[in-house]
């Protein structure tokens, strides 16, 4: 539920951001609504029409209600909030829904007493309705809080995506944008080709939309987090706080906890509002027209004359392809013989070749297969090219070449497949 950074603070610093996650976002088994996040929660409303008599040891309230008659049938677990009546201005959690007979639950408390006429909010819907198809078609590879680690993860090579740093390999967008909706979209109904990332073509429009309004949440409820943590990770990680208490550090268990708590009380809120609206204006902005990458100029004939111009780009210094993809496109460039330093740790990684961000050894794509992981059309290719592929090393050309180039680029690449003699 939590990361493993989370997990690795000492208590006094992990319980704040593990209550400050739970208030705002819940978890994956009770959904929170959160107004400040760009996700459609999906509020229903309903009226009470009849409510069962209980006796006083009884633990639950029923009522009968009206209005959910084309809702989602799943709404256990759920926020209702009362929009008139004694409890207007409260939430109750639904114990039980009966779909058929349009029956709800809810626990008994003072404020609580529904009365017919009485009107109610049911939060996140919409969001419960992409969670249980992501638990049913998702989960088993990418895990319960999108965390790559699902029970069949473990024989997947690629490793399926951690969702949680919210970096999406093939995407539409400049370098510096998160996907487009439409990206995740797109990934859910053609799959990845060359990967055990499947094709859900069968599931509705509507049911791939809910999917990927979930992805979002919780890539969204991950790098908030990952924000936190970094903000406490240097000071109040467990092996931190060792050192700094032991007789080296000179520091005493008093000192560290006050300083703690006066950073509880004073930073920690700004610190948390400013993490979640961050990530989720990342997000938003992903899905405006100045984040795509659109070529200035039409695509280049794909002439013999602008292959060999794409060619002797590829094996120039002003690109470095080859380094990475061989001279040939077979994915041995020489970088794959080094052994590289990861970004995150400073220390080299144990394997030769070039790593992804997740820590996944990441052989250059031999482009001679034909296999392009970011859809076939040029106009794909070309976008890889343009912003480089997110949380890889392939770098972003679309600085340093111009559109005339990049698709001389383009022309080439997409030729490799079917010229036997190179």
């Amino acid at each position: 539920m939590f990361s493993k950074k989370t997990n690795e603070l000492i208590p006094e610093a992990a319980k704040p951001v593990k209550e400050a996650l739970v208030k705002q976002f819940g978890n994956p088994f009770a959904l929170t609504q959160f107004e400040g996040l760009p996700t459609n929660f999906g509020d229903i409303e309903g009226t009470v029409k009849t409510v069962e008599p209980s006796g006083a040891d009884q633990p639950l309230i029923r009522f009968q209600v009206t209005g959910l008659s084309d809702a989602y049938d799943k709404l256990q677990g759920l926020p209702l909030e009362w929009t008139s009546g004694k409890g207007q201005g409260h939430f109750s959690r639904i114990k039980e829904y009966n779909f058929e007979t349009g029956m709800i639950a809810v626990e008994k408390s003072e404020e609580i007493d529904p009365q017919p006429g009485d009107t109610f909010l049911v939060e996140c819907v919409r969001l419960q309705f992409g969670r249980d198809l992501y638990n049913r078609h998702c989960m088993h590879c990418h895990g319960m809080s999108g965390e790559g680690t699902g029970p069949t993860s473990r024989y997947l090579n690629p490793p399926p995506r951690d969702f949680r740093l919210g970096i999406y390999k093939y995407t539409s967008t400049k370098s510096t944008s998160k996907a487009q909706e439409a990206d995740l979209e797109r990934t859910v109904k053609e799959g990845i080709a060359g990967t055990y990332m499947p094709s859900f073509k069968l599931l509705t429009e509507d049911e791939v939309s809910a999917i990927v309004n979930y992805v979002i949440w919780l890539s969204i409820r991950g790098e908030t987090e990952k924000k936190l943590d970094d903000e406490l990770f240097l000071d109040y990680s467990q092996e931190v706080y060792d050192e700094r208490t032991s007789e080296e550090g000179g520091e005493t268990r008093e000192e560290v906890l006050e300083e703690l708590k006066e950073f509880m009380e004073l930073d920690f809120p700004d610190t948390l509002e400013f993490a979640t609206e961050s990530v989720s204006e990342a997000w938003e902005e992903a899905n405006e027209e100045a984040a795509l990458v659109i070529p200035k100029t039409p695509r280049v004939p794909d002439t013999l004359e602008s292959r060999e111009r794409g060619r002797i780009l590829y094996l120039s210094q002003k690109t470095k392809c080859a380094s990475c993809h061989g001279p040939q496109g077979r994915g041995n460039g020489t970088a794959t013989q080094d052994f590289w330093t990861n970004p995150a740790t400073n220390e080299k990684y144990k394997n030769r070749g070039l790593h992804d961000i997740w820590g996944n050894q990441l052989p250059p794509r031999d482009l001679h297969r034909g296999i392009y992981r970011g859809g076939r059309r040029p106009i794909d290719t070309y976008r890889r090219l343009a912003a480089g592929i997110k949380g890889t090393p392939m770098p972003a050309f679309g600085g340093s070449l111009s559109d005339e180039e990049l698709w001389d680029l383009v022309n080439y690449v997409m030729s490799l497949p079917y010229d036997g003699n190179r």
